[in-house]
């Protein structure tokens, strides 16, 4: 799933419960007070839960949802994949 300056607040709401969709508000209202370009992916999922990564030009997030209970951990080991990834798309979107 790669969402690029596109964000629809119900939908995530209902998938991924409020307050993931409040962390990813919250973190595009943030990007946007500073004119920056921003990128939400999923870098992992498994049958327990789903990483996102989100993504500007000059810092990244990560926070896990669990899939029955939508409870959120909000800070996410990143590993080396994550890393290149998120430089990856940081460069995509101009830094």
């Amino acid at each position: 799933m790669d969402i690029e300056m596109e964000f629809n607040y119900t939908e995530f709401k209902e998938k991924y419960g409020e307050e993931a969709a409040d962390i990813v508000k919250n973190e595009i209202d943030s990007a946007e007070d500073f004119n920056l370009k921003w990128q939400l992916q999923v870098s992992h999922e498994n049958e327990h839960w789903i990483n996102f990564l989100f993504v500007t030009p000059i810092d990244a997030r990560t926070f896990r949802v669990y899939k029955r209970s939508k409870k959120i951990i909000p800070k996410v080991l990143i590993g080396r994949g994550e890393c290149e990834k998120i430089l990856t798309i940081m460069k995509e979107l101009g830094a």
